[in-house]
């Protein structure tokens, strides 16, 4: 079995071994496609089995680790509302906000982060250069699906039931560059999750580009999308391709800011 063990990239005269080892051991047991033994244990850890032994009795004592019918060891029950609390108490924009202010920075375009509330496009950020910009006009994102950067990220990346949800509801034309034939729609969802970005140009508002990437939770689902928007003639395909890798790294890092490890 493979090793994967997550260890400081730094050396801390504060570092508890025996803490430490019982961290890695948890991890070795969220890796573990199945339960492990003492021995097992042990010999991935690298330590002699009484220590491992002891390790576990101390972790089993406190429900982070459980023994099953058949005498091994896998997670315990403890760690769930563990990672609930975490997760309830990471705040999206707050996270992410150091990050989209770098992207602002660094593209120097109106930066935009979306979720999903009530089955519906929420904008919860927005930050704008500190250059003069263009304006863009007041717009109700709601069911935007079809027509911006952000809903086809939420498209091509939520589940075929919710993707046929939006499917069935009428695709309202905002352009005439808007896609409202559900055929062309599916094809270009499949682009969007092959390559990992999605990009509308002049779709909802004429003159007007954006592009979009999505944000992963550590279960590997969809939490949040990120957004890049500019006037379409701004972007040439040198300058196109360039604001899109500065907005697929950012939104990478903010994924592994959650936890995310794709």
């Amino acid at each position: 079995m493979q090793q994967i063990f997550r260890q400081p990239t730094k050396k801390n005269k504060y570092l508890l071994a025996s803490v430490d080892r019982a961290i890695e051991l948890l991890f070795l047991l969220e890796s573990a496609p199945q339960e492990m033994g003492v021995t097992e244990l042990s010999r991935a850890l690298g330590v002699q089995k009484s220590t491992t032994h002891n390790l576990l009795q101390t972790l089993l004592a406190r429900d982070f680790v459980r023994q099953t019918d058949t005498g091994q060891y896998t997670l315990g029950f403890r760690l769930m509302p563990l990672g609930l609390a975490c997760t309830e108490r990471l705040n999206i924009r707050r996270l992410a906000s150091p990050f989209l202010k770098d992207l602002v920075n660094e593209a120097g375009e109106i930066v935009q982060l979306a979720v999903l509330s009530a089955g519906q496009i929420t904008i919860v950020d927005r930050i704008e250069p500190s250059r003069s910009i263009f304006i863009i006009p007041r717009f109700d994102y709601c069911n935007t699906f079809h027509s911006t950067a952000m809903g086809k990220i939420f498209l091509a990346f939520n589940s075929n039931d919710f993707i046929n949800k939006i499917l069935t509801q009428p695709l309202a034309q905002y352009t005439a560059h808007t896609l409202t034939d559900q055929q062309l729609l599916c094809e270009e969802i499949v682009k969007i999750k092959d390559r990992g970005y999605s990009i509308a140009c002049n779709e909802t508002i004429e003159g007007v580009t954006c592009m979009g990437a999505p944000i992963f939770n550590a279960n590997g689902k969809i939490e949040a999308a990120i957004t890049i928007s500019g006037i379409t003639s701004w972007f040439n395909t040198e300058r196109l391709g360039a604001v899109t890798y500065m907005l697929k790294e950012k939104a990478s890092l903010i994924s592994q800011q959650l936890g995310y490890r794709g």
